[in-house]
């Protein structure tokens, strides 16, 4: 017994002298050159697939809503999948994963310097997709899909479906930091699919009718710039959510004869908001009907200079 607790006395104070060697005292300088690059998320081999279809129970439910005759009304989650390209509308799940991200280009979870972005000394939290780069394999996007059942007054009627092909979001990310009295935040959406389509069936999910195909679909859409437009999200005291994109009102406090702004710095960086600002831009390439084709959509430099969107008891 004693040789074994002065085995184990040594083997300790082994490993201790070769931790505490490790441990060097950093100067405030050498601190400076630390750099956190937050943590980078890759999902390889990922399939996805849930619902009431799937695994016999809901895996949630939309409730609350009502029919013009004050009939309730349930959505119900009947398959939910996110799976590799040429997954069949939800057919070829199991056995056809996908990679999301990549090693050298994921997802990122990170605190940056609000500092750099427009943001006077706050930490930011930002989520980011991963970098958008010319000639991205279309193997690595994600075929994901929902599918809705239709309840209304205990009855099944029919199911709800929209399924998007080969999904690419790279180079959106969503940065959130705390204002007053609300998170505020900024917000970058890319989509990029060659198909988003919508259509219904019967409650069993059989005898489709005509579907809604967005196709060759490309959305790139800025809201909010640091503190000066950010977008806001808060609950009021009717427990109500809020999301609001914040006005230009007030921006600038030297006006003209003729309502615009004087020249001087307050003008300045108006023109450049307008110039390169956070803009939506749309592109789809065509919108079939039914088989049939009603041509292509674009809105160019989209820009929203004020929102709110509040949600409201039925």
């Amino acid at each position: 017994m004693i040789l074994k607790n002065t085995l184990i006395t040594y083997l300790l104070l082994f490993f201790n002298l070769f931790s505490f060697a490790d441990l060097v005292t950093l100067e405030d300088d050498e601190l400076g050159n630390v750099d956190g690059e937050g943590v980078g998320i890759v999902l390889e081999d990922f399939v996805y697939n849930a619902g009431e279809s799937i695994n016999g129970g809901g895996t949630f439910e939309i409730s609350g809503l009502q029919t013009s005759n004050n009939e309730d009304v349930v959505l119900g989650i009947s398959q939910f999948y996110i799976a590799g390209s040429g997954s069949n509308q939800g057919a070829n799940v199991i056995d056809n994963p996908v990679n999301i991200g990549r090693l050298n280009n994921p997802f990122n979870l990170e605190l940056r310097d609000g500092n750099d972005i427009g943001v006077t000394d706050k930490a930011v939290f930002e989520f980011s997709a991963p970098t958008k780069l010319n000639g991205s394999r279309i193997t690595e996007r994600p075929d994901l899909g929902i599918r809705f059942d239709l309840e209304i007054a205990g009855t099944h009627h029919q199911s709800l479906e929209n399924h998007i092909e080969t999904l690419s979001i790279d180079g959106s990310y969503l940065r959130l930091w705390g204002g007053s009295g609300h998170m505020e935040g900024e917000l970058a959406l890319n989509i990029y699919t060659p198909s988003i389509e919508f259509f219904a069936c019967d409650a069993a999910g059989n005898n489709c009718g005509a579907s809604v195909d967005f196709q060759n679909v490309s959305i790139e859409a800025g809201l909010g710039q640091g503190e000066f437009q950010p977008v806001t999200f808060e609950v009021d005291a009717t427990g109500n959510f809020i999301f609001d994109v914040g006005s230009l009102e007030g921006k600038c406090s030297s006006i003209n004869g003729s309502g615009g702004c004087n020249a001087g710095a307050e003008r300045d960086v108006l023109v450049n908001y307008y110039n390169s600002g956070p803009a939506t831009n749309i592109f789809i390439g065509n919108v079939q009907v039914g088989g049939q084709s009603f041509g292509s959509t674009t809105v160019d430099n989209l820009q929203i200079q004020y929102l709110e969107v509040k949600s409201h008891d039925l």
